[in-house]
């Protein structure tokens, strides 16, 4: 019987049966051809790792592959007898799960929205910092292009930044980096192509969930895969993450935890990841198949490790090398971090606000720390830089009004922090529970618990008190109210209407509108209002706005995203123009659900053993989608209004040679060339003058086009962006470095990146269809 060392978090519930191991599994395997583990950059890390693993027993190493859900949501085994604790993982990108004292932060999708390199880089310290004062040593996040955003329909976009590869690439990068500057070890996720949730054919269960659920197989072709879905890891490998998750879905019809291609050949060998990779809760289908394909650790869920992979190792199905290699990756980025020797203990209880909880004989206690410190203040920031200005007639900033109304339940507090339930997984089938007031973030593992939250109502209140505006409200949105709520919109100057859609983890979209028939609430308002109408979008994805956008008291329109628990204060100092809007759509709201590819979110088994999800649209997806084919979408990516104006000039291209300066890790990535595939050899600028009325921000945005010999490219791809704070009448010069890597393309044939010679056309402006300068630079050979 395998040996149980106190504190250690040994898995020890319950294994599958030997029986359900498929006999694939067992086949003697006579060589390992999986990439190693050197350290890299953690050089030193990984010797002292090294000579650790050799004083282990067999037993030991396994237990550190292995987790249970312990005081937190994951807790892998660990080795006392050596110093080593098991290590706590816990959720997520927004924030600390399943605790007390945290902050419940803008989610990625919101925050991205900023395009503010700045605030992300420090919203994710922060958020790394939390993460310690709780004793988590890996935060599993960010979520890094799992999905990406390829479909408007995916319910769990709004956990990632953007559907855009070079946004989100920059972004992962700059929240990898932030957050480990806690000592914290991120997990880079989903790894990869993770774009839907499962499809289910089952009736609903009693409690409302899905059944008959099948992972989807992602079909893709390489140069598809290259460019567009694993930049934004190469640029977390970059950064340094300690560990990358594997994804639920299949990868051309093998798993993600078991594809040996995935892990080993492009993540650990073309990426020269060093880190460990482990499974999404459930994501683990094999034992053998997964270690050799490259799974270091397994989460809770299947348990296809633990004594299942003792066994495979003792019996030479899996080599003792490989095993050494999996624990190797575990404990280098724990060395390196130096959590062995500063880092905080687990102070939290899972679900649990007791004072202590008992597993596996070990009394844990829950100290309730609080680790918030004055983030608060700084969440209201990236939630009010991250609201975008979409629509205004000068009815905002408020000024020379006395009655203002406010209409919608997400305007109101919500009956519970949580909104609609303890797991924040609110169900939304045939029992569908909506959020219960206003919406602060989206459900399930993306989400992020509030201590407190600022409703709009409070926040908008509290404000026209100072100014001595009255405030009527209906917070209601069923028709049965409708009668008062005419009555007091009849009644007001500005009629504020507060909608939303909330999505959460396992169910995918079924439409492109508002939750609780927001668009009739809307135009009911727009109906009897005495004055013009602003409604604020709470929304995790994009809305079809066109029954409703241009009728004539339609004043302005705000989209707030998932703003975390600052949302009404955050929102109050956009409406009164104490914070200029500066923020930009990060993806491309579209006219009708037709303007999106067809079938490009999977919703039938098919005929086969799995559900197939064929990625035709290749490198075209969001607003490359709709410049390729000539689509006039709503609001495009990059389109957000200020209560000011701006004007560019001075616009050039000029060759600058700058090395590499901020790569943590090298990746082994080939390419054509001399100079480094992250050097800088060109360098955009532009100046930005400040033409309006008050003082604001604006984004330069440089787009890049590829020379006609590229017929596969899209017309254009976001290349360098930049937000520049100006006075009045202040102009500034902002600058894009263009790396070799945002010039080439993968070369299929060749298997490398390389830079096409040709013609480039550079252009420059506030948004991927205003772009009114424009450059044309000839490259050659000389890279």
């Amino acid at each position: 019987m395998w040996s149980i060392i106190q504190n250690s978090f040994l898995l020890l519930s319950p294994f599958l049966p030997t029986s359900l191991i498929p006999s694939s599994q067992i086949t003697p395997h006579e060589d390992y051809h999986g990439p190693l583990t050197d350290g890299g950059v953690w050089y030193e890390a990984y010797e002292r790792a090294r000579g650790v693993v050799k004083e282990m027993t067999m037993e030991e190493k396994v237990n550190l592959t292995t987790a249970i859900t312990g005081p937190c949501q994951a807790n892998s085994g660990g080795v006392p007898r050596l110093g080593i604790p098991g290590l706590c993982f816990n959720d997520g990108p927004s924030g600390p799960r399943y605790t007390d004292f945290v902050t419940q932060w803008p989610s990625a999708f919101t925050a991205a929205a900023s395009f503010d390199r700045d605030l992300i880089e420090e919203r994710a310290r922060r958020i790394g910092y939390e993460f310690r004062g709780k004793g988590i040593n890996v935060e599993l996040g960010p979520v890094t292009g799992g999905p990406l955003g390829r479909s408007p329909y995916a319910g769990r976009n709004w956990e990632a930044f953007t559907p855009d590869p070079y946004l989100s690439s920059t972004l992962s990068f700059l929240t990898v980096r932030g957050m480990q500057s806690s000592g914290l070890i991120t997990c880079a996720k989903h790894y990869i192509l993770y774009e839907q949730d499962p499809v289910c054919d089952g009736p609903l269960d009693d409690e409302g969930g899905r059944t008959g659920c099948r992972d989807v197989s992602s079909e893709v072709d390489d140069k598809t895969m290259k460019e567009l879905y694993l930049p934004s890891f190469a640029e977390t490998v970059r950064a340094g993450t300690g560990a990358v998750m594997c994804s639920y879905n299949k990868i051309n019809g093998t798993a993600a935890c078991e594809n040996d291609d995935a892990l080993n050949r492009i993540l650990k060998d073309e990426l020269g990841f060093k880190g460990f990779v482990l499974s999404d809760f459930g994501a683990t289908h094999s034992t053998v198949g997964s270690a050799l394909g490259g799974m270091d650790m397994e989460l809770p869920g299947e348990y296809y490790y633990g004594q299942r992979l003792l066994k495979a190792v003792k019996k030479g199905t899996i080599p003792e090398s490989r095993l050494d290699d999996m624990v190797h990756r575990i404990l280098t980025p724990w060395y390196a971090s130096k959590q062995d020797s500063d880092y905080p203990k687990v102070n939290y209880q899972k679900y649990d606000l007791s004072d202590s909880k008992e597993v596996n004989g070990h009394v844990f206690k829950n100290e309730h720390v609080d680790v918030r410190g004055d983030n608060a203040m700084y969440a209201r920031k990236v939630a009010a830089e991250s609201t975008v200005l979409l629509k205004n007639s000068g009815v905002l900033p408020i000024k020379g009004v006395r009655r203002i109304g406010v209409f919608g339940t997400d305007a109101d507090y919500p009956s519970t922090l949580s909104g609609c339930g303890p797991d924040l997984f609110c169900l939304v089938g045939s029992r569908r529970r909506y959020w219960n007031g206003t919406v602060t973030i989206g459900g399930g593992s993306g989400a992020a618990y509030a201590d407190y939250i600022a409703a709009p109502i409070e926040a908008i209140s509290l404000k026209a008190r100072q100014q001595g505006i009255r405030v009527d409200h209906v917070l209601q949105d069923d028709p049965a109210h409708f009668g008062s709520i005419g009555w007091v919109a009849y009644q007001s100057e500005i009629c504020l209407v507060f909608v939303s859609l909330f999505l959460v983890e396992g169910w995918d979209r079924e439409h492109l509108r508002l939750d609780k028939r927001g668009e009739e609430l809307i135009k009911h308002v727009e109906k009897n209002c005495a004055g013009e109408v602003v409604v604020v979008l709470h929304a995790g994805g994009q809305i079809i706005v066109e029954d409703w956008i241009d009728l004539p008291k339609i004043g302005a329109v705000l989209f707030a995203g998932y703003p975390g628990q600052e949302t009404g204060n955050a929102l109050v100092d956009i409406l009164w123009g104490d914070v200029n809007p500066s923020a930009k759509l990060p993806f491309t709201m579209g006219k009708s659900p037709k303007d999106w590819p067809r079938d490009n979110l999977v919703r039938e088994m098919g005929k086969g053993s799995y559900p197939i999800a064929e990625f035709s649209e290749g490198l075209a997806i969001d607003y490359k989608w709709f410049d390729k084919h000539d689509i006039t979408p709503r609001y495009e990516f990059g389109y957000g209004l200020s209560y000011t104006n701006f004007e560019f000039s001075g616009f050039e291209v000029e060759e600058r040679y700058e090395k590499d300066r901020d790569t943590v890790q090298k990746t082994n990535e080939r390419y054509e060339g001399q100079r480094g595939l992250y050097d800088t050899l060109y360098v955009a600028k532009v100046n930005i003058t400040n033409t309006g009325k008050v003082p604001g921000a604006e984004v330069a945005q440089l787009y890049m086009t590829f020379p006609k010999s590229e017929v596969e490219q899209p017309p254009k791809h976001l290349r360098g962006y930049a937000k520049e704070y100006l006075e009045v009448g202040q102009m500034g010069t902002v600058e894009f470095p263009i790396r070799k890597k945002d010039i080439s393309v993968w070369d299929v044939k060749k298997q490398l990146w390389k830079v096409p010679h040709g013609n480039f056309i550079f252009r420059v402006g506030n948004s991927s269809r205003e772009l009114p300068l424009k450059m044309t630079v000839e490259i050659g050979s000389s890279f």
